[in-house]
């Protein structure tokens, strides 16, 4: 009637289900999402691009596995795969990379909201300041030091505080809708950290990006199930031993 396709939510009272047919399969999702969400879903058809033609800025990761790594999550976005984990050794930037794709898939257009969780407040912080020196342009809020300012388009947070807060409802409401945030980064995924949290992913409808520096022969199988790879096949490695002996990006 409108010229326009909608986006379409199933249930059967228990189980809902969202399904864009023009981007992906159908998915399980908490609930039907709010109207302003589903307005910036469908507005997304237009306005993002084709992530192939969006430039890695050079100033924020110069490295070239950075850029295949940044690659390698952009074609899976392309793709309709809404999970990617990057196991990169200590030192080489895996924040930096997170914030760099952050970056290329905001002018892409194809993510609005981010959050990144950590499970130790000293990664929470470091975190921000990655962000806050490489990505200035875009608003920012630390949870664990403002819990109000939730309108910002990065929310940096550890486990239990986001949980809280999605648990805390106001006037009838949660602080965050269930598809708030387009991407949610996890920092050292390798912990299954998300086993013991399970129900912050059942609630949020995101795409998930986890890091890890732990090598990917050393990862729990549980972490590769989460993330939807076969074992010991994340979507990019980087490994010590090259960036040591091959690329001397690091020392022994």
């Amino acid at each position: 009637k409108y010229g326009r396709r909608p986006v379409m939510f199933y249930t059967n009272g228990f189980e809902t289900y969202f399904w864009d047919d023009l981007a992906a399969p159908p998915r399980q999702v908490s609930t039907i999402f709010s109207e302003s969400d589903i307005q910036r879903l469908i507005d997304r058809r237009e306005n993002k691009k084709d992530l192939r033609t969006i430039p890695v800025d050079d100033k924020i990761t110069n490295r070239y596995y950075q850029k295949e790594a940044i690659r390698a999550v952009c074609d899976n976005f392309q793709n309709g795969i809404r999970k990617s984990l990057l196991v990169m050794a200590t030192g080489t930037g895996k924040t930096r990379t997170a914030v760099s794709l952050v970056d290329v898939l905001s002018r892409g257009g194809h993510i609005l909201n981010v959050l990144f969780l950590a499970d130790r407040t000293p990664l929470v912080d470091q975190a921000e300041e990655a962000f806050e020196n490489n990505l200035k342009d875009i608003s920012r809020c630390n949870l664990l030091k403002n819990k109000k300012d939730t309108s910002a388009r990065i929310i940096f947070s550890t486990y239990p505080t986001i949980l809280n807060t999605i648990d805390k409802i106001e006037n009838g409401k949660s602080r965050f809708s269930p598809a708030h945030f387009d991407l949610i980064i996890l920092d050292e995924a390798h912990r299954s950290i998300f086993k013991k949290y399970r129900a912050i992913f059942d609630y949020f409808d995101a795409c998930l990006l986890g890091l890890t520096a732990t090598p990917k022969d050393e990862i729990d199988r549980n972490t590769y199930d989460f993330f939807e790879t076969e074992p010991d096949v994340p979507t990019f490695a980087y490994d010590y031993e090259t960036a040591v002996y091959k690329d001397r990006y690091l020392v022994p």
